[in-house]
């Protein structure tokens, strides 16, 4: 199994930021932070969106996070600055 230590995010929003969506990556997931930050520039300028803003980032991930179900949240600022968050998601049981 490959070790993953940070993912990347792209994020196009429209002109004022009140409408963003998911970009697809070609690789989301890097094996250090160096090389996630050293493609992000790249895979900006490859994106395939038609929203006139775009916003990328690097994201470490927690190693015992992988081990679990996790949920990844993120929200983009109108100042341009984007969040990532990556919290254990909620564990549902089932019951009768």
């Amino acid at each position: 199994m490959e070790h993953i230590a940070a993912i990347m995010l792209l994020v196009g929003c429209s002109s004022d930021v009140s409408t963003c969506q998911e970009v697809p990556v070609a690789a989301p997931a890097y094996e250090t932070m160096a090389e996630c930050r050293n493609d992000l520039e790249l895979q900006i300028r490859l994106a395939d969106t038609r929203m006139p803003k775009l916003y990328g980032s690097c994201k470490s991930i927690d190693e015992a996070s992988l081990e679990q179900s996790a949920e990844l949240t993120w929200s983009v600022t109108r100042d341009g600055r984007m969040d990532i968050n990556i919290a254990p998601a909620e564990q549902l049981v089932a019951a009768r």
